[in-house]
């Protein structure tokens, strides 16, 4: 759509608009102003926050076992000083568990 056209549309002056897209080249355009220049252009603005790496279920995943990992190993510490590790599942096995409990709970001090 030309500038002026969606000046028009805007109900705004054409430098009204060449100022916007200004703003936008140099990103430091509102999402205020995004989304009125998508609306009268018959559009919507989509806002969107994409992980780098990987999908969100494998970031939250990964995060957990991180945590997971430090309690199992202090616990198995502390029953190994006690004597009490014979017969316990493997450590990859109760870390695993773990981790799917916490992501699922999603405490408030996951990403800590």
């Amino acid at each position: 759509m030309s500038a002026p056209a969606l000046a028009e549309r805007l109900d705004v002056s054409r430098n009204s608009v060449y100022s916007s897209i200004q703003n936008e080249q140099a990103g430091t355009i509102s999402l205020n102003q995004l989304e009125k220049m998508a609306e009268a252009m018959g559009g919507k603005l989509v806002y969107a926050i994409i992980p780098r790496e990987g999908p969100v279920e494998e970031i939250v995943m990964a995060q957990a076992r991180k945590k997971a990992k430090r309690i199992i190993q202090r616990t198995r510490a502390h029953m190994a000083l006690e004597e009490q590790i014979e017969g316990l599942r493997s450590q990859e096995e109760m870390i695993e568990e773990l981790a799917s409990e916490i992501a699922r709970e999603m405490p408030k001090n996951f990403w800590k």
